[in-house]
């Protein structure tokens, strides 16, 4: 391969990653190491075939993309897509009926970004507050980010568990339904059922949610949840900085979803 070549790799990479947005992420979910990462974005080594495959199975090129000069940088797609079983399942009649009947309209109203509450499985007794973000996806189609952190528990500036959940969500005879994969470990699928409280504007979500992971070193849960409207928007980068787990006792917690999960 001509040294113009192996330069314009390391460009489209770089513009790939920038646009990604999180070079970290980018190298966990390939599993290369952040150090020989940096080499292919300086040029100073090609990728094998192994880790080349994986870079273009990741951002959605061909190789013929990487080394054309100026590559369109592809429309990143929900993240959801990029995880196996939702990929079939996006596929599936199953979808197709459920968009059929999903209440669009309606749900238009609820997207912005949510307090999730719900007793932990992990921290027995305590609160977890995730950060919850619904968004279309196109017109049709609407999606979710759900971020869970597990505060160590004698450094709260550190975290034990991270989770980060991509999901679909779906407005059904005035129910939301929400189904998503774990993206970070890939390794558990979650459920949801949601109904409005009759007040306008409709602030909280009351519900269940189940979990259940690909082994045992996670049993699988059900829990009452809560959804806590917070603002029309997506979550900045300060918003998803309130994930966390908290007492039961805590004065942060809303009454109304402290009386439903303790009920």
């Amino acid at each position: 391969m001509d040294d113009q070549s192996r330069e314009t790799i390391a460009i489209n990479i770089g513009r790939l990653v920038k646009a990604r947005g999180n070079i970290s992420a980018v190298c966990r979910r390939l599993g290369i190491n952040r150090q020989q990462f940096n080499k292919y974005l300086t040029g100073q080594h090609m990728p094998s075939q192994v880790n080349l495959n994986a870079i273009c199975d990741y951002f959605g090129v061909t190789f013929s993309d990487l080394i054309t000069p100026d590559m369109e940088i592809p429309e990143r797609k929900h993240p959801s897509e990029l995880l196996a079983g939702y990929q079939a399942f996006t596929k599936s009649n199953l979808l197709q009926t459920v968009i059929r009947t999903s209440e669009t309209d309606r749900l238009k109203q609820f997207c912005g970004t949510y307090y999730k509450y719900h007793y932990s499985s992990i921290y027995r007794g305590d609160i977890v507050r995730a950060v919850t973000s619904i968004y279309p996806l196109d017109e049709d189609v609407f999606g979710y980010t759900n971020l869970e952190r597990f505060p160590n528990k004698n450094n709260p500036e550190k975290h034990d568990y991270v989770f980060k959940y991509h999901g679909f969500v779906f407005m059904l005879d005035g129910r939301m339904f929400m189904a998503d994969l774990e993206s970070l470990q890939q390794n558990e699928i979650t459920f949801s059922i949601y109904t409005p409280i009759a007040r306008n504007p409709v602030k909280f979500f009351f519900g269940v949610t189940s979990g259940v992971a690909s082994n045992l070193y996670r049993e699988p849960y059900t829990s009452k949840s809560v959804l806590d409207f917070r603002a029309p928007t997506k979550p900045a980068k300060s918003d998803w900085k309130a994930a966390t787990v908290l007492p039961p006792d805590d004065e942060r917690l809303p009454v109304e979803a402290m009386e439903y999960l303790d009920n």
